[in-house]
């Protein structure tokens, strides 16, 4: 791996442990890392607005590629970004409020929301004990979403722009149905249409994605595509891997995912499991 010379981080499920939020023994190891001489990237479908209540202060990166690659941050300056239509906004929406799918929808620099109309019911979606079909760290996002994060809105506002759209919902069979439908609408609605976790789906501009996303930050600092090392455990993180020169694949991912990559990790996110997976290449160089 003496070739790398940048790694790309995704975050939940990777350097985020089940409670949502880093350790900082990972922020050490970037740290270590930066000071070496590698360059180090989050890829990831937060909101670039809620990072920092995640990870420790102490955790900093050359570059932030958010909302599932949509938007690119060096420091506060905006690399690129790739808005949803509003047009599309509406009708994905629209289409949700129909099937009784839980939505956020996320402009660029604002707080995401929903609209007051559908709060009851999205509220009683989302109550009481996390279902067993939920995994633990989205039921908490959901949580923590409606509790401090979600703002609830009359309508949709015109003339925003949108870097995507988080859809949800406990029953697997629904939600899945629901991703079909929206798949096969893709090239009619100008989307693309990835996935965190069985329970969701998330819309963003088309033919924008992680990968997409690591093509244009690797541009900006003269980094070969090669010449990277990308760390991921779901469905989103697929088309990191399809570009990435190095994948890795944490131990809690499925099987599908692990089929995709060239290494995993030891021990999964809830022990550091990326980090750990760095501090042996890289560092000690024992991989």
């Amino acid at each position: 791996m003496q070739h790398v010379k940048a790694i790309f981080l995704d975050m939940d499920g990777t350097i985020l442990r089940e409670n949502n939020r880093s350790s900082d023994y990972t922020a050490e190891i970037i740290a270590q890392l930066r000071k070496t001489g590698y360059k180090v990237f989050l890829a990831t479908g937060r909101a670039k607005e809620e990072i920092s209540l995640l990870v420790p202060k102490t955790m900093i990166f050359d570059g932030i590629i958010s909302s599932n690659g949509t938007i690119g941050h060096v420091g506060e300056e905006v690399l690129f970004q790739h808005g949803l239509a509003e047009a599309s906004v509406r009708s994905i929406v629209k289409k949700a409020q129909q099937e009784g799918i839980y939505y956020e929808i996320f402009p660029f620099n604002q707080s995401r929301f929903s609209c007051k109309a559908d709060q009851s019911w999205m509220l009683e979606l989302i109550a009481g004990d996390k279902p067993q079909s939920v995994g633990a760290s989205e039921w908490l996002s959901r949580h923590e979403a409606v509790e401090g994060k979600l703002t609830w809105y009359d309508a949709i506002p015109a003339g925003l722009k949108y870097s995507k759209i988080y859809m949800f919902h406990p029953d697997l069979d629904k939600i899945a149905a629901f991703r079909q439908m929206i798949k096969e609408q893709m090239e009619t609605l100008r989307i693309e249409v990835s996935q965190s976790t069985p329970n969701n789906v998330e819309t963003m501009a088309y033919q924008v994605n992680k990968g997409t996303g690591i093509e244009e930050m690797c541009r900006h600092f003269n980094i070969d595509i090669a010449d990277t090392l990308v760390i991921g455990d779901s469905d989103n993180d697929r088309s990191m891997f399809k570009v990435g020169g190095v994948t890795v694949a944490m131990r809690n991912a499925n099987d599908s995912i692990k089929a995709l990559t060239a290494y995993e990790t030891r021990v999964d996110n809830n022990h550091d499991g990326a980090a750990r997976f760095l501090a042996e290449a890289l560092l000690k160089h024992q991989l």
